[in-house]
């Protein structure tokens, strides 16, 4: 095995939707923390401050992310899911269908996949028909902080 071949598997508390994996997942906070950040180009994004953010001060456009605890039934385990707004107009979607029938997006599975690469990458949320059993007493990862 080179370098370029390994099969990297880590067990990080972020939830990563690769091309080709789809992961399937039950959303276990009943509201996401809405953050705010800046684009840092190839490094990770900065968490925005506020009204008197540096970035924002100097005209750095922020964008709008959710964050919330995730039930991933791949890893079996609790991960934080981080996403935009792509994602966040499909769960809103979702979550509006399910109310219309008298169910919560937190006892619905979704299957969560991506498309593509980079600034390409295109992801689709999709209810499953059958929920797995989550396991009980859970600890969840506290989201309100700045990682």
């Amino acid at each position: 095995m080179s370098y370029s071949n390994m099969d990297v598997k880590s067990k990080s508390k972020f939830l990563k939707i690769v091309s080709g994996d789809p992961q399937d997942v039950r959303i276990l906070d009943a509201a996401p923390v809405e953050v705010f950040e800046h684009a840092q180009g190839n490094k990770a994004p900065a968490n925005c401050s506020g009204a008197m953010c540096d970035y924002c001060a100097a005209g750095d456009e922020k964008r709008q992310k959710f964050l919330c605890n995730v039930y991933n039934h791949t890893m079996k385990s609790v991960q934080i899911f981080k996403f935009g707004a792509s994602i966040a107009k499909q769960l809103k979607n979702i979550s509006k269908t399910l109310e219309e029938e008298g169910q919560s997006i937190l006892n619905v599975d979704l299957k969560i996949e991506s498309q593509g690469e980079g600034l390409t990458k295109k992801y689709t949320v999709t209810p499953r028909m059958t929920a797995k059993p989550v396991p009980e007493g859970l600890k969840l990862h506290d989201v309100g902080v700045p990682f």
